[in-house]
């Protein structure tokens, strides 16, 4: 009878991340089968002369827009971390984010987001700068950042969508817009009404006699959660800081976008790039695969497709617009990773003995 060889962590040790081939190998063949389908959908290798006949500057201006926005994701974290009393160096918060962005890329179900708590509450390397951050810290920050993402691609999309009206968009796209915001309001009510609500539930947790400490600390973690989300809402300037910093966020696909067009010599109004791209960042808030491969081509192709792009240059601004937003990012928040150290955190899985 095979078994699996284990070793015991020691007291120092961190938990790691299992990486599976498997991954690996889907990733890269999303990502072929994505290029190869552009190709095909482009005529074959003209959306490579086209791509080579590209205006360069612009997009080394699109490269650096949208690494910026990176850095300015670090500041928000940074900033929403000290919203709830906990200082941390800028370089620390960005740095532990793009590690998160490439564990989330090249493993599913958000990984990197699970890293980035634990690695707050556990730092890799001593540091008196550095303090343990409470989990429920860590969980809200995360939360925060999802419904300030949220937030700021609804609102700049249903803001730039005005600009392209006139193109009668078809209904799913505006119910898309219409669900979107109607639960950004649903959840703002929650946050006023739901710590109240949760008391009621702590009450009759602590009331099942199975497992009572488990209970216990269940209903304490998700109180502090709702409660470290809450504190924002009590910070009217903060608050405001944040959403702007989210919204330039946000802006840097548009931009990113558009550049790349203009690369190509497609000089559309900026409102029309500006919606598309958010568009496809609300159909992609949920990736279906690491890093969104494949989801975010389609999405990308079915929405230039609308505006009658020739389809040679259709294929051309979406491998373009992907190598320097995900393939090229893979790259540096890779090398960015075990720089940082995380490698000791990754590991392939055990082998049969």
């Amino acid at each position: 009878m095979n078994e699996l060889a284990h070793q015991q962590p020691s007291p120092q040790s961190y938990p790691t991340l299992t990486i599976d081939r498997r991954w690996l190998v889907g990733l890269l063949a999303f990502g072929l089968i994505s290029v190869v389908a552009l190709l095909f959908l482009g005529g074959g290798m003209a959306p490579v002369v086209a791509i080579r006949q590209a205006e360069w500057p612009f997009l080394l201006v699109a490269l650096g827009i949208h690494y910026s926005g990176f850095g300015v994701r670090g500041l928000r974290w940074q900033t929403l971390l000290g919203g709830m009393g906990h200082r941390l160096p800028y370089g620390y918060c960005t740095s532990l984010l793009i590690v998160g962005w490439f564990v989330s890329a090249v493993i599913p179900a958000r990984a990197g987001d699970l890293l980035r708590i634990g690695l707050l509450h556990r730092p890799l390397r001593q540091d008196p700068t550095i303090p343990s951050i409470p989990m429920s810290s860590g969980v809200s920050s995360i939360v925060l950042e999802r419904l300030l993402d949220m937030a700021a691609i609804l609102l700049l999309g249903a803001s730039f969508g005005l600009v392209v009206v006139q193109a009668q968009l078809p209904e799913w796209i505006l119910l898309l817009y219409g669900t979107g915001l109607g639960l950004m309001v649903v959840v703002g009510l929650a946050l006023f009404t739901l710590p109240h609500l949760w008391e009621g539930v702590r009450h009759i947790l602590h009331k099942i006699p199975w497992q009572h400490s488990l209970w216990q600390k269940i209903g304490t973690f998700g109180a502090e959660s709702i409660q470290q989300v809450r504190q924002l809402f009590r910070k009217p300037r903060v608050g405001l800081w944040v959403l702007l910093l989210s919204l330039y966020i946000w802006l840097c696909d548009a931009l990113l976008l558009w550049l790349v067009m203009a690369s190509l010599g497609e000089w559309n109004p900026f409102g029309s790039a500006a919606f598309i791209a958010l568009t496809v960042d609300g159909l992609a808030a949920i990736p279906l695969t690491p890093g969104g491969v494949g989801q975010i081509e389609a999405a990308y192709a079915g929405l230039l497709a609308f505006f009658e792009l020739p389809v040679i240059k259709l294929s051309a601004i979406i491998l373009l617009t992907r190598t320097i937003s995900y393939w090229s990012f893979l790259l540096f928040s890779g090398l960015v990773a075990f720089a940082f150290g995380a490698g000791t955190l990754l590991k392939q899985p055990p082998k049969p003995t």
